[in-house]
């Protein structure tokens, strides 16, 4: 079933998928039903034969690729066929049918082509009706409780297509609003985070420390972390370990930052942290969790001893955006400046 609503199938495809299944299972029953009102004369065999020709002519369409000729044929046998035939014999409810057919057509045909196979359809239809009334089979007069039975049959017949219809078409129409959600939300995150680390960039930052400073509520630190002698990483090891450490530190970053901020890559092999609600002990401590992991990490791949340096500067109100991040470097500038492997909070000290 996962056919009807693989969204990688042209959307047209897959509605004829749903419409070719709810005709089969709909003419399988019409098949049954006369089977059982009628017995097995000559019309229950044309409603078998009928059926075989729709399964036929889906299945090979399907494999062909010629949708919109199959949808015609299924089309033309139902409601120049197999309908007005069995009306012109039974004189009952294979009109519900009929309607059926109409309205598939004003649909799911395109409106130029809906207008002329509708008047076909129409001539073929009315000519069975008039007929029927001029013309009748006497040999087939039916009583009629066999005419109500056939009438009910009919109608519910039809109720059955058209709910399994519009059922698989609104599953259809949902799993496709859901793969548009979840293509935005592609899209977002393609335009919001790094390629390589996954973590926010920094476009995505500064609309974010713009809306924090917007909450006048909000208090929160920015941590400008710069790795320590990356580019000796690089040359040493080769690029692709280098990435190997971003990754692995932008996972770290991760991992202790939580729910208590973001963590951002702001370029290269520099970082930045956003945290909110903690004090200077608090974002010392952590920092020098993620010093000692990465530290480890790297002395476990490449028995070296990596660290980064940061420069912590708190928010306070008025400073816009541009004014945080210089601030922040010129601590970061000065953790560089004493010997790197640490952690400046204040300038002063």
């Amino acid at each position: 079933m996962n056919f009807l609503f693989d969204t990688s199938i042209d959307v047209n495809r897959r509605q004829f998928y749903v419409l070719a299944m709810g005709s089969c299972i709909g003419n399988l029953a019409g098949f049954i039903g006369n089977a059982l009102i009628f017995g097995w004369n000559g019309t229950t065999i044309f409603c078998g034969i009928c059926m075989l020709l729709m399964a036929a002519g889906s299945f090979i369409g399907i494999k062909k690729g010629q949708i919109r000729y199959a949808f015609y044929l299924m089309i033309a046998v139902l409601s120049l066929v197999e309908f007005p035939i069995l009306y012109y014999i039974y004189q009952t409810g294979t009109i519900v049918y009929m309607v059926l057919a109409m309205v598939a057509i004003a649909i799911f045909i395109p409106t130029g082509n809906a207008i002329r196979f509708a008047g076909i359809v129409i001539v073929a239809d009315v000519a069975a009706v008039i007929l029927a009334y001029m013309r009748p089979l006497e040999s087939e007069k039916l009583s009629k409780e066999v005419v109500l039975q056939s009438t009910l049959c009919s109608l519910l017949i039809v109720l059955l297509c058209v709910f399994l219809i519009s059922i698989l078409l609104q599953m259809q129409r949902q799993r496709q609003e859901e793969e548009v959600k979840k293509l935005n939300e592609q899209l977002k995150d393609a335009a919001d985070k790094d390629a390589l680390t996954g973590l926010y960039n920094r476009r995505y930052l500064n609309q974010y420390l713009g809306e924090l400073i917007l909450d006048e509520k909000e208090e929160f630190d920015a941590v400008l972390i710069d790795l320590d002698f990356f580019k000796h990483v690089n040359d040493n090891y080769g690029h692709g370990f280098g990435d190997i450490v971003l990754v692995e530190f932008a996972r770290l970053l991760t991992k202790h930052v939580k729910n208590k901020g973001i963590a951002v890559r702001f370029g290269g092999e520099e970082f930045m942290l956003v945290l909110k609600g903690m004090n200077t002990d608090e974002i010392g401590k952590m920092l020098e969790h993620i010093r000692w992991e990465y530290k480890e990490f790297t002395k476990h791949e490449k028995n070296i001893e990596c660290s980064f340096s940061s420069g912590v500067q708190h928010y306070t109100e008025g400073i816009a955006v541009t004014i945080l991040y210089r601030l922040a470097d010129e601590k970061l500038y000065a953790a560089k400046e004493r010997g790197r492997n640490q952690d400046v909070f204040d300038l002063e000290s």
